[in-house]
């Protein structure tokens, strides 16, 4: 979908193309409505609804929907004297996985195991052999702090290379572009409008058009 077939829709739900009233919202109304319903559209897909429940990896078509944004990362780390940790990415949106490549004595390029814990929860992590980190098992732990992730080695072994994998921020629409492809399938742009639609209805108190958005947002996800 272009940004030109998105002002069309948007049109043409809102029911006013024929009084040209909606040639009356400002572009900028428009742009904002459509990365609203985008991030709305991403957080309902991530995190589930109060009706369904299942988040991201809980259905094949939240899968599919998502897949454009997820993005692989290696860092190389910084290590400190129990963890190593690497730069959040600025375009990140939400965390898939992280895969340290870790060594220890000869052995290199090993893939192991990473399970997030809450900061709160290190000392007592470190402390229990079951859950400590430990190069013989392939596996480890990592948090989340200050705009970083720590990858825990306990000085068990070094942190190499980070596999970080997650969802990025979409692109942002900008509709001066008119020819702008958007980087989602033409299905999944149908239900951003749908947000993008009940967002413009509820800034202009236009009740019905406002209902139906929210019925179509509700049957569609």
């Amino acid at each position: 979908m272009t940004n030109a077939q998105a002002i069309d829709e948007i049109h043409l739900r809102l029911n006013k193309l024929s009084t040209e009233d909606a040639d009356s919202i400002e572009t900028w109304k428009k742009e904002e409505a459509i990365n609203k319903g985008i991030d709305e559209w991403i957080r309902r897909q991530k995190r589930g609804n109060n009706a369904r429940k299942d988040g991201a990896e809980e259905s094949d078509g939240r899968i599919d929907d998502l897949s454009v944004l997820l993005k692989d990362e290696e860092f190389t780390p910084s290590n400190k004297d129990l963890f190593a940790e690497i730069e959040i990415p600025e375009d990140y949106r939400y965390f898939n996985r992280i895969t340290p490549i870790v060594s220890s004595g000869k052995c290199n390029n090993i893939r192991i195991k990473s399970d997030y814990v809450e900061e709160a929860n290190v000392d007592e992590y470190l402390s229990d052999y079951n859950s400590s980190p430990s190069f013989k098992f392939e596996e480890t732990f990592h948090t989340q702090i200050d705009g970083k992730f720590r990858i825990y080695h306990n000085k068990d072994f070094v942190v190499d290379k980070v596999k970080l994998t997650y969802y990025r921020n979409p692109a942002k629409i900008v509709l001066s572009n008119i020819n702008y492809v958007w980087e989602f399938r033409e299905d999944v742009c149908r239900l951003i409008l749908d947000e993008a639609v009940k967002i413009i209805a509820g800034d202009t108190e236009n009740v019905i058009q406002y209902q139906l958005a929210e019925k179509r947002s509700e049957e569609n996800n």
